[in-house]
């Protein structure tokens, strides 16, 4: 045989080889991750059968500060120094024009309601608002999902600075920092500014669909997940108005 061809066969086969090698060390990668609790394909349909039923609706966006001062939050917020509503009461009223704040849960703080800035409405309101609140008090992240047109985005700041954002509203409203490794994981596609969208073939879903079922997965590995904590403190509303009926029995 040529021995030119014999060389660029044994080129070939290194390459192919080396491939292998990457595929395998990525592939062990993933199920490294995944046995630390945080898998690849968390809507796989074995991921999916362990899911409950979500027992209250939840908010179209949300903000996730990092802090346990609930005083100082409702203070930057323009919020009365004395406790809001309770959490049950928030969620059901969380599509109001106001804010509402919960309790910390693991040394993160909820806020919800429709005063929350909507990026795919205005990214320069949210990108103001969110870099203000995040230069008084450290990390916030904003989560924005509407299920039934799709529009979905995130964002995560510290001290006033955007680490990442991204929001689809139709378009490409806000795609600013490089994509972080748990967006890769997820599968999250986010698109350039101005890239055109194609419609999905028939039977397939489309990217931005994805993306919105997934913006709470994003949300449990930046921070914390809204409906673990809103289960969290529903559980200690209902404990704590059992507590008056026990205590006079």
């Amino acid at each position: 045989m040529d021995p030119v061809v014999i060389g660029l066969l044994g080129s070939l086969g290194a390459v192919v080889g080396l491939l292998v090698f990457f595929v395998f060390i990525y592939r062990r990668h993933l199920r490294a991750m995944k046995r630390a609790g945080r898998g690849l394909d968390p809507l796989s349909p074995l991921t999916s059968a362990r899911r409950k039923a979500v027992p209250f609706q939840l908010p179209p966006r949300w903000l996730a500060v990092k802090s346990s001062n609930t005083v100082a939050i409702r203070e930057l917020l323009g919020l009365p120094d004395e406790p809001g509503a309770a959490w049950s009461d928030a969620l059901a009223r969380s599509r109001e024009r106001r804010f509402f704040v919960s309790p910390p849960v693991d040394g993160w703080t909820l806020v919800i309601g429709a005063s929350v800035p909507d990026p795919s409405q205005d990214v320069d309101v949210a990108f103001r608002f969110l870099s203000g609140l995040s230069a008084a008090i450290g990390e916030v992240q904003l989560f924005l999902c509407d299920r039934v047109l799709n529009f979905h985005g995130w964002a995560r700041l510290k001290m006033g600075s955007v680490h990442r954002a991204y929001a689809w509203a139709g378009t490409t409203q806000w795609n600013q920092g490089a994509m972080t490794i748990e967006e890769r994981l997820l599968g999250l596609q986010c698109r350039a500014y101005g890239e055109e969208v194609e419609p999905p073939a028939y039977g397939e879903t489309s990217p931005e669909q994805q993306n919105a079922d997934r913006v709470i997965l994003l949300a449990r590995r930046w921070s914390v997940d809204p409906v673990a904590v809103s289960e969290i403190l529903l559980q200690q509303e209902s404990e704590a108005a059992d507590k008056p009926a026990r205590d006079d029995g």
